[in-house]
């Protein structure tokens, strides 16, 4: 038999429903002349088991039952993470039976290439998906060091913009067809290999499920969560005033300073309920909508409540320097106090438009935090010196105890404030 040139795709197929492998066969006969292509009734357990054969391949489509095993320990899929593991095997694309938006992810996560539910199962979606899957692993796809490459291109979106580009994490302003409004966009650019492996990715998964389990005006709208071939990607609410920090050039008036501490507390005190912590929050991470609430995004580093409690000493730091408590700074475990002194240096910030504690390296910020004293707000602000202390207390005991002890405490200020401007001034007798 004449061997294929190394020109010609080699494609193996594993499907053990006879009417599924016969068309995809002869999708690919026909789609892609010249290849050479075969067939097996077996599972891809069984293909593993031959190394060399396996990796004579450049691409396998492969039967995926989820019926009875929709999780991530589905035989196909711990299979599948010992293939996608050396980068020499060929890519694998999944022709999935009763698989659902949670067992995509599971799939993606584990290395599939791209997951094609059998029920949508086409000429075109077989063919599209092979041939990215060549074009990929001939290097074509991705960029040689594993970064963002060419434009991003997503059905159903207008690119607008570029706000951020990290790594292989991109974040964009689009336009959605489906919505007929702007959204944000952010989007984990793939290579090959399993995802399982990409912190960026375990990253993105848990802010997406976060965001959807709190569903609150707390925390940013989530309109869709997508794994494709070439992307993962959040598409999320878009703020046209931007997040707060873009306000922080200068000193707020009191009295805004104040509301926006109310709203982020409120904010807090949703996700807080829901079981997670922040650990991140600073004014970029606070976004103003038009009616005056904020929502907070950005929940790359956040844990659960439930996590954090069983912590110990010693955990890795995490979160931006100048908004930091005391207890993350040492790399102690945190809890939803740990927001609120986050929380305070903001409250800080609004009010006089310098950061409460600054330094030339990180180490100098972190040292600050930790030992020196709340600073005084000037005469015309005292009123707010008392709330401040409670929240930059450097003992987690000594501050409020959650969010909802801050809104409180601002309401009676409003409220202790609005009864002092109704007292009449004393009358004046003339003569």
């Amino acid at each position: 038999m004449e061997q294929p040139t190394k020109t010609e795709p080699r494609i193996l197929v594993v499907e053990p429903d006879a009417k599924v492998r016969s068309a995809v066969l002869r999708y690919i006969v026909k789609g892609f002349e010249g290849s050479s292509v075969q067939s097996t009734s077996g599972t891809l357990e069984d293909v593993l088991g031959e190394h060399s054969r396996l990796q004579s391949f450049d691409v396998l489509l492969v039967g995926c039952d989820f019926a009875t095993d929709g999780t991530a320990d589905n035989p196909t899929l711990r299979a599948l993470r010992a293939i996608a593991a050396d980068p020499n095997n060929p890519a694998v694309i999944l022709l999935t039976t009763k698989g659902s938006e949670y067992s995509a992810v599971q799939a993606i996560k584990a290395g599939a290439f791209d997951y094609i539910p059998k029920a949508l199962l086409g000429r075109e979606q077989v063919l599209s998906a092979v041939q990215r899957a060549l074009l990929a692993r001939r290097g074509s796809v991705s960029g040689r060091d594993g970064g963002i490459a060419g434009m991003v291109r997503l059905f159903g979106y207008d690119m607008r913009r570029c706000l951020a580009n990290r790594e292989n994490v991109s974040v964009h302003v689009a336009f959605s067809a489906e919505r007929s409004k702007e959204v944000v966009l952010k989007v984990l650019h793939r290579g090959r290999g399993s995802l399982s492996r990409d912190d960026n990715f375990d990253r993105l998964v848990t802010e997406f499920k976060l965001l959807y389990d709190i569903a609150d005006r707390a925390v940013a709208e989530i309109y869709d969560f997508r794994v494709t071939t070439q992307y993962s990607y959040i598409a999320m609410e878009y703020f046209s005033l931007g997040h707060l920090g873009t306000q922080l050039a200068q000193a707020l008036a009191p009295e805004l300073a104040l509301k926006h501490t109310a709203e982020i507390a409120r904010a807090l005190s949703i996700i807080h309920t829901a079981g997670v912590v922040h650990r991140d929050l600073k004014p970029g991470n606070i976004m103003l909508r038009d009616d005056g609430t904020v929502a907070l995004i950005d929940f790359g580093i956040s844990h659960q409540i439930e996590d954090i409690l069983n912590a110990t000493a010693g955990q890795p730091i995490a979160g931006t320097p100048y908004y930091m408590s005391p207890e993350q700074a040492r790399g102690l475990p945190t809890d939803e106090r740990t927001d609120l002194y986050a929380l305070g240096v903001i409250l800080y910030q609004m009010l006089t438009g310098e950061k409460p504690f600054t330094g030339e390296t990180t180490e100098a910020i972190l040292e600050l935090h930790c030992t020196a004293a709340v600073p005084r707000l000037p005469p015309q602000l005292a009123t707010y010196q008392a709330l401040l202390d409670k929240l930059l207390a450097k003992d987690a005991a000594q501050r409020l105890a959650n969010a909802r002890e801050v809104t409180e405490t601002i309401d009676l200020m409003t409220s202790a404030a609005q009864k002092a401007a109704e007292v009449p001034l004393p009358a004046v007798v003339v003569g």
